[in-house]
């Protein structure tokens, strides 16, 4: 019976550090949208992010293109990012979208806030055409974010 208890912990504490199908479609049912707060955005605030990217991993899942205009498509993608990886500075000039973060923890410097903001699962960044950014994972676990973007195809 100790055999099975200790096995019990061991298994509850791999879970602890990994995230479970339920956690993840958790995060996704309590979405919301993570803002700088108004007193603390600035046009400008700031101009570069953490560095280059690294410990990165880009998938596409699904490419659709829209009925109005087939040069454009919606296309998902699923990031994800190791403890410590980078998303380097980038523009949503051309390319608007969302991310939502389905687990883990990123750290985003906006070009619209001040202060660095924090995404937890289930927070969702807004990407418009006025968005500049950069974000890192400062935690002890992956982060998985999926995006969604409107593109050229």
């Amino acid at each position: 019976m100790r055999g099975l208890a200790l096995s019990a912990v061991a298994l509850l504490g791999a879970c602890a550090s990994t995230p479970t199908p339920d956690q993840s479609v958790a995060a996704i049912e309590n979405a919301v949208v993570r803002a700088c707060p108004v007193e603390r955005r600035q046009d400008g605030a700031h101009a570069q992010g953490f560095g280059a990217t690294a410990g990165v991993r880009i998938e596409d899942v699904a490419l659709v293109p829209t009925a109005a205009d087939p040069t454009r498509a919606v296309r998902l993608r699923r990031i994800t990012v190791a403890p410590g990886g980078v998303i380097a500075w980038h523009e949503h000039a051309t390319i608007q979208g969302f991310a939502v973060l389905v687990s883990g923890e990123m750290v985003e410097l906006r070009n619209t806030c001040l202060d660095p903001i924090t995404y937890r699962a289930g927070d969702v960044a807004i990407e418009d055409a006025n968005t500049a950014h950069s974000w890192r994972n400062e935690g002890d676990a992956p982060a998985v974010v999926l995006v969604s973007h409107f593109v050229t195809r």
